[in-house]
């Protein structure tokens, strides 16, 4: 191990490249795109705190050192041994109160950090602690001086990041992950978070090759800092605001707030179906999908600034649209995670609804905020289909939701039709699995919703998700609760056609269609819920509305699976050109 580790070579060492070493990356040179990657990485500690970095010698890490000892704003220092390292840098990090790094080689040097690591953790001491790494390639098949260090310390650590070899296109999101492990370190509790950095051959820098200065970003002040001087004079300042809400269940008044707050500032209210936000709320806009399928009103509707809430967006126009802006954004987040893949947030800033926001926004905002109505307003005005097809379906179930319901939409293809074609509705409390959006567990989740409200509960999923769940209706039957689900039975896994996929294999049906044949009335009888098929849009309305009175009740509406991609495709052109 010292040998590798203090310089000596190895038959892996010395070899030429191979097909696992390239020698172009986008561009850049496997070694310039090595400084790169430990330039922004380096970069972003900085800016979150570490003036000090305690390196023990190595290879592996030379990339890290290297980009340690090129900033005059850390002071390195040279420790022979990674166990008197790793203590010398925690005697750093308690005396200064600030978080203080320390690096290492690949192999068994990390193991040595375990103690001072385990003393961090417990003492609340924010240790930064980096470990180079062998590349994937040379895992797994007796390479020297490689050993699994993902996940090495365990529970000791606050957080944990193993990052990917260095990549040209993630240098920003680095920046911002590195920022967000400084936090977790510097926050309370506060304590260790590890980083294992792999990197490739070569790792000395070439002769005269330039170093091209990190991205910069915003990210990690803002986390542990916000400052609401700066929202509000943007607020002042903003020509053209946008509040943009995604998914939130809590009951807090949020609905009430946000939207007094659009009609004080003159913004309008982006409400998703799922941000509790949007029904009851009439001035609310829900139509942004559609709306953004206009390019003509896309391009001339951009942002300055926007005040985001919730969670992250269902559908992907309105977000991509968002990033591509150019608009100051400020996210308010209940638990402090963060919705912004691609680091376009400002300040990501604590949020109750109970204090009013400071700022006010300019007058001509009353304007804007009304051409966003007026937009709407058109959309809302073209006749609605009688048929019983999937976008209908979505608009029929809310509008026939009595007020106050509790209400969960499964994901894929029911979250999207409900936040796309139910735009009004009576006031009603929505639940969403937004997290990671998976169809497992949905019905499950909806019965709790159900024992948790004591209530009776609306449910909208596909067959899909209700046949992955078939166990959650025992939970149903064996506790009497009061749950209205409603399944659109394409039979299969009908978000999959709007997939490029669908065009493009022979395997499609076998693969993503996957059709499953299964009467569902069994699932009914499973359970000794009512089944329900309702003939046409009418009934479909009647029935949910009168299952709602309390017991177990599915209702099936059957709907075509190919003939569904061209009525969402129709019907959003349809919109758009209302726009």
């Amino acid at each position: 191990r010292r040998c590798g580790r203090r310089g000596g070579f190895t038959l892996s060492d010395s070899r030429k490249p191979g097909p696992f070493t390239p020698s172009e990356v986008e561009g850049a040179t496997v070694a310039n795109l090595n400084q790169r990657w430990a330039a922004t990485l380096i970069g972003a500690l900085v800016a979150g705190g570490v003036r000090h970095a305690v390196i023990a010698p190595g290879s592996r890490s030379t990339p890290l050192a290297l980009a340690f000892a090129d900033r005059p704003d850390v002071k390195c220092w040279s420790v022979i041994d990674e166990r008197s390292a790793a203590f010398f840098a925690l005697g750093l990090s308690k005396s200064t109160g600030t978080p203080a790094a320390v690096v290492c080689t690949s192999g068994t040097a990390g193991a040595h950090f375990l103690p001072a690591v385990m003393e961090a953790g417990e003492g609340g001491a924010p240790l930064i602690v980096l470990t180079a790494d062998r590349p994937w390639e040379l895992h797994g098949f007796g390479a020297p001086q490689t050993i699994p260090q993902v996940g090495m310390f365990g529970r000791y650590v606050r957080a944990a990041e193993a990052l990917p070899t260095p990549d040209a296109a993630g240098l920003t999101h680095l920046a911002a992950v590195t920022a967000r492990l400084v936090h977790v370190a510097s926050s309370a509790p506060r304590g260790p978070v590890h980083f294992n950095v792999p990197f490739r051959e070569p790792l000395a820098p070439e002769a005269g090759g330039l170093v091209i200065d990190p991205p910069v970003t915003k990210f990690a002040p803002s986390l542990a800092s916000p400052d609401l001087s700066i929202v509000s004079a943007a607020i002042a300042g903003a020509k053209r605001g946008l509040i943009v809400c995604g998914p939130r269940e809590r009951s807090d008044g949020f609905g009430e707030w946000v939207n007094a707050l659009g009609a004080r500032l003159g913004f309008p209210v982006i409400a998703e179906a799922a941000s509790n936000a949007r029904y009851g709320f009439p001035e609310a806009i829900g139509v942004l999908d559609t709306l953004l399928r206009n390019q003509r009103f896309a391009d001339s509707m951009k942002p300055d600034v926007v005040l985001r809430f919730g969670g992250g967006l269902t559908a992907k126009g309105p977000q991509a649209w968002l990033d591509g802006c150019d608009a100051r954004i400020f996210q308010f987040t209940d638990d402090g995670f963060p919705f912004d893949p691609h680091h376009r947030v400002e300040q990501l800033i604590p949020f109750s609804p109970s204090p009013p926001l400071g700022g006010e926004g300019r007058g001509e905002g009353q304007n804007w905020r009304a051409a966003w109505s007026r937009a709407q307003e058109r959309v809302l005005a073209v006749k609605a289909s009688s048929e019983l097809d999937e976008p209908s379906i979505a608009r029929e179930f809310i509008t026939a939701l009595p007020e106050g319901t509790p209400v969960f939409l499964s994901s894929s293809m029911p979250i999207r039709d409900v936040d796309a074609f139910a735009i009004r509705g009576h006031p009603i409390r929505v639940f969403t699995n937004r997290g990671v959006n998976g169809i497992d567990g949905i019905t499950s989740t909806a019965l709790g919703v159900a024992a948790g409200t004591g209530r009776p509960t609306a449910l909208l999923i596909g067959d899909v998700a209700l046949l992955h769940d078939l166990s959650g209706l025992l939970i149903a039957r064996r506790h009497s609760l009061s749950l209205t689900i409603v399944v659109v039975n394409n039979d299969g896994g009908g978000i999959f056609h709007f997939l490029p996929v669908a065009d493009r294999t022979p395997h499609f049906e076998q693969l993503f269609g996957t059709p499953h044949g299964v009467d569902l009335a069994h699932a009914a009888s499973l359970a000794n819920a009512t089944l329900h098929r309702p003939f046409d849009l009418a009934s479909f309305g009647r029935t949910v509305t009168s299952c709602l009175e309390g017991g177990l009740h599915l209702i099936e509406v059957r709907t075509n699976r190919t003939q569904n991609v061209d009525v969402h495709r129709a019907l959003f052109a349809k919109l758009a050109e209302a726009v």
